[in-house]
């Protein structure tokens, strides 16, 4: 059932659903539920727990929605764990390799997906580059006003967007509590009045930090939390941010390739290993250098540091900090051109081809 259209929403309220649902199901049999934009039938939610503990059919039961009531911690929370995440991702370098006709592996088109994503290079008039920008600032003015704003009834609206506009700019930096305070400070708009943010009427800086929650909530920015990697455990007080589609990151920042290149290799790095289903963390060794990624999965863990151009002048200042870890699993660097004579035990991919899936992390 698509609930975009309109006289279907009007025909249903959520009992009105269940009844309906009910009279096309089969006995003894798995009946598959498959409900968009579900969010537009009132109290839905009712609806699919009911059917899911119903003792006359068995249900397996799909929900989507784009709107801001479906935000997934809030539906986690609402089934309380009666229901699995599928975690959609914009499209990857292959598929876009895949999806478009005329459109390579090679240097031209790599450097198109850095720039326009995997959401702007599927739009229709990709090859406009003004054009992509429009389709996606609709995206990002949705997401911002409709999701963000409507849904938690934020009042200074022009705060949210400059920290918007804060995280964009600092993709893949070192995000804390000090830091900030220096942005707002800098920042004419926004004052600063001992520990709390001041523009009109105060703002705590816990409203700051919910903003960028309702930020990640709105699938604008993936946060990565640093790893202690002396204690084996997760830090809570320092944390870097990355862009969900690489074009959204150009459209908030600039149009030039060069600009924070190396940031932006790290952000396709980190969305390929979120969409293989690692756990991604940042760290830092012991004398407060830093490691790219470090990334889990079936408890293994992996340590990978992210370069444009790999060779002997500059090997040693990418691998120190890989090196400095004495533990014995295994060490990357993904780049994307190498001319080195020894990596001293560090595996080497290139981005491209682990972007294509053609070369991959062991596990």
């Amino acid at each position: 059932m698509d609930f975009n259209d309109a006289r279907l929403v009007e025909q249903f309220d959520w009992r009105k659903l269940i009844e309906y649902v009910e009279s096309k199901s089969e006995p003894n049999e798995v009946n598959y539920v498959f409900l968009d934009e579900v969010q537009e039938i009132k109290e839905f939610e009712k609806a699919i727990i009911t059917l899911y503990s119903h003792k006359n059919f068995k249900y397996d039961i799909y929900i989507t929605g784009s709107n801001s009531k479906m935000f997934s911690t809030e539906l986690l929370t609402l089934f309380s764990g009666r229901v699995s995440e599928i975690q959609v991702f914009p499209f990857d370098y292959k598929e876009i390799c895949t999806f478009l006709k005329n459109f390579k592996n090679n240097e031209e088109n790599f450097e198109k997906y850095l720039m326009q994503g995997g959401i702007g290079l599927v739009i229709p008039e990709y090859k406009n580059f003004d054009s992509v920008k429009k389709a996606l600032f609709k995206i990002y003015s949705s997401c911002v006003k409709n999701y963000i704003k409507t849904r938690h009834s934020i009042r200074y609206f022009e705060v949210l967007e400059k920290l918007c506009e804060y995280l964009f700019n600092n993709i893949g930096r070192k995000i804390s509590a000090n830091n900030l305070e220096n942005y707002m400070v800098s920042n004419k708009e926004i004052k600063i009045n001992s520990t709390r943010f001041v523009i009109g009427p105060k703002i705590s800086k816990n409203t700051i930090i919910n903003y960028f929650s309702w930020m990640c909530d709105a699938f604008l920015f993936y946060k990565v939390k640093y790893y202690d990697i002396r204690g084996k455990q997760i830090m809570k007080t320092k944390v870097k941010y990355y862009a969900t589609d690489l074009g959204m990151l150009t459209l908030k920042t600039s149009s030039n390739i060069g600009f924070n290149k190396r940031y932006r290799l790290e952000n396709a790095v980190l969305l390929k290993l979120l969409e293989e289903r690692y756990e991604v963390y940042t760290a830092e060794n012991e004398a407060k250098h830093e490691i790219d990624f470090v990334i889990k999965k079936d408890n293994e863990i992996k340590y990978i540091q992210v370069c444009d151009v790999l060779n002997d002048k500059n090997f040693t200042r990418e691998s120190t900090n890989l090196l400095s870890v004495k533990d014995a699993y295994d060490k990357y660097i993904i780049t994307n051109s190498i001319s080195v004579s020894s990596t001293q035990g560090i595996k080497i991919l290139i981005l491209s081809d682990f972007l294509l899936g053609k070369t991959k992390i062991n596990n």
